[in-house]
Formats: C-alpha cells, sequence, structure tokens
C-alpha cells in the first residue's frame, strides 16, 4: 500500500496510445491500483474508446486525438498534430501533472512535451519489448527532450546507454490459465490477410480470430466454428483460454507466452511498417522460446505449431519496478 502520497504532490498522467503502447499503460497502472495509488490520468486516443474499459478501474480516463494513425504518412496528419498540441495544452492546464509515463508511441509526444514544458513534470517512457537493434523514434524523441527510457533487456542498453533496465514489462495474467481447444489468431491494429487465409486452408476446427482492421465477417461466414472480431478490451480471456496463441512481432506475444506461458508462435507481419525490423524479432523470439514464421505459407505456419516447445525461462514482471519509480518520483517532486 503507497503511503504519504496525496493529491498535493499532484497527479500522474499515463499515455496510453494504442496496442502495444497501451499495454505497457495497463501494466502500470495495474500496479499502482495495487498498491493503492489511484489519482492518475489515462489518456486514450479517440478511436480506440473500447480500451478504456480495461483501464477504467484504475484512474480517470480522457481522450485525445491520435495525430499519426498506424501506416499513415506523416504529412496526412498535420492537421491532427496541431489539434493535438492544443488539446495537450488544456489538458496541463488543467490538471497539476507532475510524473509522465508515456507508453511511447507518437500519441506520447504532445502531452509529454507540454507537460515537460509547462509543469516541469518528469517524464518516463519505455522501448519497445521487441527492439533491439533498432530504437523506437518516438521514444528517442522523448529521451532527447529529458525523458527517462524504461528497457526490458540488458541488449537495449545498445541503443539507449542511458536507459534503466527493469525486466520485461507485460500485462500480468488476470484470468485462471485453461484449454478449450481453439487457436487463438491475433493482430493487433492491422490486421494481416494473408496469415489469415493460410490458417483457414489449414483447416484448424477452432479458431478465434482477432483481425484488426480487417473485417472478420468473409471468415465467419465459411467457417461457422470460428469466433471473430477486430478488437478485444478484453484480449487477456481468450489468450489464457486457447491451446495454442499465433501472433504477430509485439506486446501480445509476451502476455501469452510470459504470464500466460502458452504454446506461442510469432508471424512476422509486413503491415506493420512503423515497428521492430526483422533482426530484433528474431532476437525477441528466441528471448520468448517461440518460432517465428517470417515467411507465411501454410508449411512455415504448420512447420512453426508442431515446433512450439514449452518456456523454460521465467521473467520477474518489470512493471513492479517502473510503478516504485513512479510512486518515489512522484514524492520528492517539487
Amino acid at each position: 500500500m503507497v503511503t504519504g502520497v496525496d493529491s498535493g504532490h499532484g497527479k500522474v498522467l499515463l499515455i496510453a496510445g494504442y496496442g502495444g503502447h497501451s499495454g505497457y499503460v495497463f501494466a502500470i497502472v495495474y500496479e499502482l491500483s495495487r498498491m493503492g495509488f489511484k489519482d492518475s490520468i489515462i489518456l486514450v486516443p479517440e478511436g480506440y474508446e473500447f480500451l478504456a474499459d480495461k483501464f477504467k478501474p484504475h484512474g480517470r480516463i480522457r481522450f485525445q486525438v491520435l495525430p499519426r494513425k498506424p501506416a499513415e504518412p506523416l504529412y496526412s496528419g498535420l492537421h491532427r498534430w496541431v489539434k493535438a498540441f492544443l488539446q495537450s495544452i488544456n489538458l496541463v492546464l488543467n490538471h497539476r501533472i507532475s510524473i509522465v509515463f508515456a507508453g511511447g508511441s507518437n500519441f506520447s509526444l504532445p502531452p509529454s512535451i507540454i507537460a515537460k514544458t509547462f509543469r516541469n513534470s518528469k517524464v518516463y517512457t519505455i522501448e519497445a519489448i521487441e527492439h533491439f537493434i533498432t530504437p523506437s523514434r518516438a521514444v528517442k524523441i522523448l529521451e532527447s527532450v529529458g525523458g527517462t527510457v524504461f528497457l526490458h533487456w540488458e541488449e537495449q542498453l545498445n541503443i539507449f546507454p542511458k536507459g534503466v533496465v527493469v525486466g520485461p514489462v507485460y500485462e500480468p495474467p488476470i484470468y485462471e490459465v485453461r484449454d478449450e481447444g481453439y487457436v487463438l489468431v491475433t493482430t493487433g491494429t492491422l490486421g494481416y490477410k494473408e496469415l489469415f487465409d493460410i490458417i483457414e486452408r489449414l483447416g484448424f476446427e477452432k479458431v478465434v480470430l482477432q483481425s484488426g482492421d480487417i473485417d472478420p465477417q468473409p471468415y465467419l461466414r465459411r467457417n461457422p466454428s470460428w469466433i471473430g472480431f477486430k478488437y478485444s478490451s478484453d484480449i487477456h480471456r481468450w489468450i489464457a483460454n486457447a491451446s495454442l496463441v499465433i501472433t504477430q512481432q509485439g506486446l501480445t506475444a509476451s502476455i501469452a507466452r510470459l504470464a500466460y506461458r502458452k504454446p506461442t508462435v510469432i508471424v512476422w507481419n509486413p503491415r506493420v511498417t512503423l515497428g521492430a525490423k526483422k533482426q530484433d524479432v528474431r532476437i525477441y523470439a528466441e528471448k520468448l522460446e517461440t518460432p517465428l514464421v517470417e515467411d507465411v505459407k501454410i508449411k512455415t505456419i504448420r512447420d512453426a505449431v508442431e515446433n512450439v516447445k514449452p518456456l523454460t525461462k521465467t521473467y520477474p514482471n518489470g512493471s513492479y519496478e517502473i510503478a516504485n519509480i513512479l510512486i518515489n518520483s512522484l514524492t520528492h517532486h517539487t
């Protein structure tokens, strides 16, 4: 339980973003709540309101425009960048924000920069769990304006020498582990049609398909035993009850593998153009002891599924250490 911290010390702003970026924030705010601290503001992108459900028990939810949508050219969203900075000014002027934890996407930049400029807030951010060789651009920018970068792995010190290694940060398990006999296929925000087509051809009887921006209905019509949806605020339930998880590069692989210790296959999704490179993901797959499919074909997917092995490693969740650092920083912030 947190003691000696009250509203007089200011608030903690946690900037969720989308995809894995929101996962890091959930892991941290979950630990803050377990410590008894709930004076948090959680910033969620407009258009991703479904994310708010899992955050509601842990703080006050605010929405703000997403400056750059996934896979969008930079110039297309210039008007949204302006709006995001104006919204950030309004947010920061109306709340005494002492600490910022930024999930690491472009969504993090305007509120972090404004909080640092107007409130001299202490800014923390986190590198993506699957980056080892190529640093995230948004995290680099946040470091350049004085942000402290948390790292999952010692190897990430090669890209952020001043970073703080806390161990892998991933969403904690919130359900009992069961095996209900289905394959969970999950590909984040963008989806991956070529993978879905091959999963269909492989003939799995029971599939739960999280399809992102791709319409799942054609697959469901052809496969009545499948369950499908674009997004879910409760992906943990589907992971916890799966026999096998097939997912793309990103945080979901760590949730499946480290939180629930599920048989997991990582598939390289070329649609994720702003994420980690293949050489990063190869190292990531080794860390999680999962097969990595770089070229999606029937044979490569089948071989990967047949070669999944039990996880032998155990990693403490770094979110607990980050939550402690944020609380200590808040009590000493002036």
